[in-house]
């Protein structure tokens, strides 16, 4: 049979046990890889040479800053005072939220962002009274488009930048005009054809989710200390 035909029918398997999470992401991509080595398609030799350690060090690096960043509680110091700073309102909330996604996915993964900011605005938008729908997808559309303004702000980014040798100054001037115009669209476009759910309420509500996240805080670094019972 020939490669590229092989090539071509391991890529579609391996392209649908990820799409409909059939296996582990990273088990189906080296099955994928494991069965072209054996079927001769390629050797182990031009396998590794296929491999972008710059792309792949870039996001361990980041990932490392994150897990020290979302571990010192910056994040929930941020997501406190938008907050504070809604008093409820449902448009702040959107506004303000989408400006942070947008932000944080700029320079941090999409992934990252998304399961930071998601879990506060269900908590907040539900003890209001809202539909944490539209929130959700707001912001897991927002971080895509956020993601595209730099340079590290997706792996897709990366690879392109390193393959073209483009530097983080020149992503980051050619891509953030066209980024904040549709960040600003899209934005309007929400909440245009969600206007009813966007209602102001009137209630200090907000307050008590503002304590319950400092709580959650202060519970997590108590149960982050280590206590030695042999003192």
């Amino acid at each position: 049979m020939d490669g590229m035909l092989i090539s071509i029918i391991v890529f579609l398997v391996v392209y649908a046990a990820i799409t409909f999470e059939l296996v582990n992401k990273a088990v189906a991509t080296f099955s994928g890889v494991a069965v072209l080595i054996l079927l001769h398609v390629i050797d182990e030799h031009h396998a590794i040479e296929f491999i972008d350690f710059e792309t792949i060090m870039l996001l361990f690096g980041m990932m490392i800053i994150v897990s020290v960043l979302k571990h010192s509680g910056l994040f929930t110091i941020i997501s406190v005072r938008i907050s504070e700073l809604t008093r409820g309102n449902p448009v702040k909330i959107l506004i303000l939220f989408s400006v942070v996604t947008a932000l944080m996915s700029a320079f941090l993964d999409n992934v990252t962002t998304v399961l930071i900011i998601i879990p506060i605005i269900i908590e907040l938008t539900r003890g209001l009274g809202l539909d944490p729908k539209k929130y959700v997808l707001s912001q897991a559309i927002i971080s895509n488009i956020g993601g595209t303004a730099t340079l590290i702000g997706d792996p897709p980014n990366v690879i392109i930048g390193s393959k073209v040798g483009l530097t983080f100054n020149q992503f980051l001037f050619n891509l953030s005009p066209p980024v904040i115009i549709i960040f600003v669209v899209v934005l309007a476009f929400i909440w245009a054809t969600n206007r009813s759910q966007f209602k102001p309420i009137n209630t200090n509500i907000i307050k008590l989710f503002t304590v319950n996240l400092l709580l959650e805080k202060i519970r997590h670094d108590f149960l982050s200390i280590k206590i030695d019972y042999n003192l």
